[in-house]
């Protein structure tokens, strides 16, 4: 009876680690996804510092697969999110670095997760086999 109830509170912990595990990779998705936009925001930014000029016409995405003809009045200043209810004008300069810090946090967070997952797996891994060597003893 006490052998069910060990082996019934392992596998209770085994699921646990397993919804840590994937709480973690859904950060982790989120967060590699949310970098992505970051170095194609960059790239764009630094195309401004590198030969657009103000009266040059560019697309702008409005959504899903729509985008619409624009025409850039100002290449020096850009408006920057800086979170979900503030945007800030900053020169092309100042939203580069700006963004090169939310790409550093952004990669430190995703080693963390990486590292977290990478303890979760091992130690899954090893109650999976603890787990299995028991249910083939009963």
């Amino acid at each position: 009876m006490e052998n069910n109830q060990n082996f019934e509170q392992q596998l209770n912990q085994f699921r646990y680690l397993k919804e840590q595990r994937d709480m973690f990779q859904g950060q982790f998705e989120i967060i590699n996804a949310s970098l992505g936009n970051l170095f194609t925001t960059k790239r764009t930014l630094d195309s401004l510092l590198e030969g657009v000029n103000e009266n040059d016409e560019i697309l702008i995405p409005i959504g899903g697969l729509a985008s619409i003809k624009a025409t850039i009045k100002d290449t020096k200043n850009v408006l920057v999110s800086v979170n979900q209810d503030t945007v800030i004008e900053k020169t092309v300069e100042e939203a580069i670095e700006f963004l090169s810090q939310l790409i550093d946090q952004h990669n430190t967070q995703l080693k963390f997760l990486k590292e977290r997952i990478f303890a979760l797996d091992m130690n899954l891994q090893g109650m999976n086999q603890m787990l299995q060597n028991r249910m083939g003893q009963q």
